[in-house]
């Protein structure tokens, strides 16, 4: 079994792609900062990703006096008019090492434990099914996230497959690449690729999914001022495109809607009920049938 090397051996690939590539790197820097992770850099923006939830349901957060402050997390999910659901989450720090757990209503149990270890980020994941007992219990996962100058790499490694991305940045201009490889097969996946320009109050991504440069996703987003939020993103695949804009009405409230080249039109609503609440609604609704719809509503509250 290789597993105990695993996680050296991944420390030091990402050390010596990072070190190579940074001795070349020029000093100019992104507006934002350092470059962020794969999963960053082809994000949607905010205007088309979040929001628009038609979930039913109450998050209560709380914080334990117990070892130095745990974070409690319970959320209650209505999943149909007579079944409600519950997660469960707690986090804490002990020595440096940040832990959070899971458990939900199936009795599933999911744990996550990152640390910095000389500069690179380790995170150490495991799950395990409602039911099962240990000898049951998957392969954990092994990740790496390692930033120098303007290079930020990660990798992943899930049982027999890696996953590795790098982002590097020259003024305010990123570009990234990311690929899978199945150890078990012997193969590699299409890889990734990446860019993505700052200008400020507007950013404009370009993905390429595969080395044929069939399958391009192009996003544009930007703030019109203070309050005015749109975007856009159109792929190639299918030719499909979403159009989105968000609308603050007032220090404690906000609106945005999306709609998207298959006709499903997406409404969404936040407002800070109180200090530490916060209620969101959502709707959808086809538009090629309008009987076709959801709404949901969702509080948020700390104490």
């Amino acid at each position: 079994c290789h597993r105990p090397v695993a996680f050296p051996a991944m420390r030091r690939s990402i050390l010596l792609l990072c070190a190579a590539a940074a001795c070349s790197a020029s000093q100019l820097r992104l507006r934002g900062g350092a470059p962020p992770v794969w999963k960053d850099l082809v994000k949607a923006p905010a205007v088309l990703d979040s929001g628009y939830s038609t979930d039913n349901k109450l998050e209560i957060t709380s914080k334990s006096g117990l070892n130095g402050g745990i974070g409690l997390k319970t959320t209650f999910l209505r999943n149909a008019a007579d079944k409600i659901s519950s997660t469960f989450k707690a986090t804490t720090s002990y020595q440096g090492v940040d832990i959070e757990a899971n458990l939900d209503g199936s009795g599933t149990i999911k744990g996550e434990a990152n640390a910095d270890v000389s500069g690179v980020k380790l995170t150490l994941g495991g799950s395990l099914k409602g039911g099962s007992s240990i000898k049951d219990m998957p392969a954990p996962s092994v990740a790496a996230q390692y930033s120098k100058g303007d290079l930020t790499c990660n990798a992943r490694v899930e049982g027999k497959n890696l996953e590795a991305g790098a982002v590097f940045q020259a003024g305010d201009i990123q570009v990234g690449g990311f690929a899978t490889y199945d150890s078990s097969a012997g193969t590699l996946g299409d890889p990734t690729i990446a860019a993505t320009y700052n200008g400020g109050n507007f950013k404009a991504t370009a993905i390429v999914n595969g080395l044929k440069g069939d399958d391009v996703q192009a996003t544009y987003s930007q703030s019109i001022n203070s309050d005015i939020d749109v975007a856009g993103t159109f792929s190639t695949n299918g030719n499909k495109f979403s159009l989105g804009a968000s609308y603050k009405v007032d220090a404690g409230s906000s609106v945005k809607g999306k709609i998207n080249s298959d006709g499903i039109l997406n409404l969404g609503y936040k407002r800070d009920v109180d200090k530490g609440s916060v209620l969101n609604a959502g709707f959808q609704v086809d538009t090629n049938n309008v009987d076709d719809r959801q709404f949901g509503i969702s509080l948020a509250m700390s104490t």
